[in-house]
C-alpha cells in the first residue's frame, strides 16, 4: 500500500486554519514545518509556559498532508483539481501542491534504525533493547529506549554527565540525587557504577514512570519520587554525597538553594544543561554558598562543578538545623525581652526571628513566636512601643507569574503586543512587610534583556487592596497576606521569555 503527501507552501498565519481544513477533508494527518528548515534563513520557533509565540508557524512554513488512496479518492487524476477546488471555498487561494509517493514500511523497524548503541567514554554504553550489547565484558551497559521522558544519552547534557560519572572512580556507596532525572539514565548510570542509595527525583509523572521502568528493566534499586510527594529522600534533613542536575540555566539559577541544600558537608554538585555563554551567570549564582567551575564542554553546552566546604556548609545550615537555632534564639530573646525591655529591640529582633506562615517553618518555631508575640503585646501596653515595618526582600514569594497574550482573553480587543501579566505574590513571614517593587525582565530568545520594567508598588497593587488597606505605604502588608494582580504589559517584538523579581529601590 502506499499514501499520497501533498506539501503546501504558506505564510505563517495561514498554517493552522489549512491544516484543520486538510484534516476536514480527509487528510490521515497534517504536519506543518519550517520550509526553510535547514538552510540559511531558517527560522527557529521559540515559546516559554505562558509566552508562547502567538502564531505557531514559521514565516513560510510547510504543511504537509498525506492521504490513504484506499480509503478516499486521493488516487484519482482529479483529485488535486478538486482539493483545491473545495480549499477555495473555505478561503484558501493555493498554488498546486507539492506531492510524492510515500511507500508502506515497517515504520517501527524504521524508528529503531535511527537509534544505535551509543559510546560514552571507555566503559558507558547506552544501547536501545532492539541491539545487542557489546561483547566487552568491561562495559557497563544502560538499556534504556527512547520514550517519552529526556535522556537517552545523545544530547552534549547527558552525554557530560555520564563522563563525569564515569571519569570518577570513588561512587562506591556514595549517595546520589538526580534532581529532574528524565528517563533516569543518569541515577541508572550512578547506580551501576556502585552509588548507593540513589534517588531520582522529577516534576512530570511521565519521567516517574519511565524512570521506575528503565530502573527495573537494567536491575538496579533506585527511589523515584515526585517532588509532591512528601517522600523522606527529599526531607529537608536528607543529604546526599553528590546532587546531579541535568536540567536548563534558568531552572538551575532558581533551583540553588534547594540543590545546595541536598548537599551533605563535602559533597559534590554537578550541573549540565548550561550553554557555555551562560556559565558565568550561574557560577555566580551559587558562589555565596560554593565555587562552580567548568568540568568540561560539548558543542556549546558544559558541565558544571563544586564542592561544599564545611566552612560553606555551616553557613547554609539545613533547615531543620536552623529551626532548632531559631528555637533557641526565640528563647533567648525571650529572657531578654523580660530582663531588658522588650521595646527597646522589637523592631529588628522580631522580625528577624518571625516564622514563616507558608508551613516551611516547624509548628514548634511557630506557636514559639506566637507566645512571644502575645507578651510582646503585653509589655508594649505596659511600656509603649514604636511599630514599624521591615524591608524584608526575603520575606516575598512569587507564587505564579504568567504572561499571556491580552487578546486571548474572550471580549477584550487591545494593541498589537498588548499582554496580562498576572502574578501572585505572598508575604510569607508572620509579621508585616513592607511592599517591594515589582520589576520585569523581558528577553528574546538568546535570554538576552530586552526591556526592564519596574512598577512601584502604588502602580502594581490591585485597587481594591489599596482601598482595603488605606495605610499601605507605611504598615505595609499583613502577616501571610497573598495578592493577586494583573498588569498590561506591551511587548517588544523580539521578546521571547521574561523573569519577574521584587526589589526595594536604594
Amino acid at each position: 500500500m502506499s499514501y499520497r503527501e501533498l506539501v503546501f507552501t504558506v505564510a505563517a498565519e495561514t498554517a493552522e486554519p489549512l491544516g484543520d481544513a486538510l484534516l476536514e477533508l480527509g487528510a490521515l494527518s497534517v504536519t506543518v514545518e519550517d520550509d526553510a528548515a535547514g538552510g540559511y534563513d531558517e527560522n527557529p520557533l521559540y515559546g516559554e509556559p505562558g509566552l508562547s509565540p502567538e502564531v505557531q508557524a514559521w514565516d513560510r512554513s510547510a504543511v504537509t498532508a498525506l492521504f490513504n488512496p484506499e480509503i478516499d479518492a486521493s488516487g484519482s487524476a482529479n483529485f488535486i483539481p478538486e482539493l483545491l477546488s473545495a480549499l477555495k471555498e473555505s478561503g484558501f487561494n493555493l498554488a498546486p501542491p507539492q506531492e510524492k509517493t510515500v511507500e508502506e514500511q515497517d515504520w517501527v523497524r524504521l524508528t529503531q534504525s535511527q537509534f544505535a548503541p551509543i559510546q560514552i567514554g571507555k566503559r558507558i554504553w547506552v544501547v536501545p533493547s532492539w541491539h545487542d550489547a557489546p561483547t566487552d565484558p568491561n562495559a557497563i551497559c544502560l538499556a534504556v529506549d527512547p520514550g517519552l521522558a529526556f535522556g537517552t544519552g545523545s544530547h552534549p547534557t547527558t552525554h557530560l554527565c555520564l563522563l563525569w560519572l564515569e571519569e570518577h572512580t570513588n561512587l562506591t556507596n556514595q549517595s546520589l540525587l538526580d534532581y529532574g532525572c528524565g528517563s533516569g539514565i543518569l541515577a541508572i548510570a550512578a547506580a551501576k557504577l556502585g552509588c548507593n542509595p540513589v534517588v531520582g527525583t522529577d516534576i512530570d509523572p511521565q519521567a516517574m514512570v519511565a524512570a521506575r521502568s528503565n530502573a527495573e528493566i537494567n536491575n538496579t534499586i533506585i527511589r523515584f519520587v515526585l517532588p509532591t510527594e512528601g517522600a523522606p529522600e527529599l526531607a529537608a534533613e536528607t543529604k546526599y554525597d553528590i546532587v546531579m542536575a541535568n536540567i536548563l540555566a534558568n531552572p538551575l539559577q532558581v533551583l540553588a538553594p534547594a540543590l545546595v541544600n541536598k548537599m551533605r558537608p563535602g559533597g559534590q554538585i554537578v550541573l549540565s544543561g548550561v550553554l557555555a555563554r551562560q556559565a558565568e551567570e550561574v557560577i555566580a549564582t551559587y558562589s555565596q554558598w560554593l565555587t562552580l567551575s567548568v568540568w568540561k564542554e560539548s558543542e556549546g553546552w558544559v558541565c558544571l562543578h563544586g564542592t561544599l566546604t564545611a566552612e560553606k556548609q555551616t553557613a547554609f545550615a539545613a533547615p531543620a538545623q536552623k529551626k532548632s537555632l531559631k528555637f533557641l534564639a526565640l528563647t533567648g530573646l525571650l529572657l531578654i525581652l523580660l530582663v531588658f525591655g522588650e521595646h527597646l529591640s522589637r523592631n529588628t529582633l522580631l522580625p528577624a526571628l518571625a516564622p514563616r506562615v507558608d508551613g516551611s517553618s516547624s509548628v514548634v518555631a511557630v506557636k514559639a513566636f506566637a507566645l512571644l508575640q502575645a507578651i510582646d503585646q503585653k509589655l508594649c501596653k505596659a511600656l509603649g512601643c514604636f511599630n514599624r515595618s521591615v524591608s524584608d526582600f526575603s520575606a516575598w514569594k512569587i507564587t505564579s507569574a504568567t504572561l499571556s497574550p491580552e487578546s486571548a482573553r474572550e471580549g477584550l480587543k487591545s494593541a498589537a503586543n498588548q499582554s496580562m501579566l498576572q502574578v501572585e505574590i505572598q508575604n510569607r513571614l508572620a509579621v508585616p512587610v513592607l511592599l517591594p517593587n515589582l520589576e520585569v525582565s523581558l528577553t528574546d530568545a538568546e535570554e538576552a534583556e530586552v526591556k526592564l520594567i519596574q512598577f512601584e508598588p502604588q502602580e502594581w497593587l490591585p485597587n481594591t487592596w489599596q482601598a482595603a488597606h488605606p495605610d499601605f505605604s507605611k504598615l505595609g502588608a499583613p502577616a501571610g497576606e497573598i495578592i493577586q494582580v494583573e498588569l498590561p504589559i506591551v511587548l517588544p517584538p523580539n521578546a521571547a521569555g521574561y523573569r519577574v523579581h521584587v526589589l526595594y529601590p536604594q
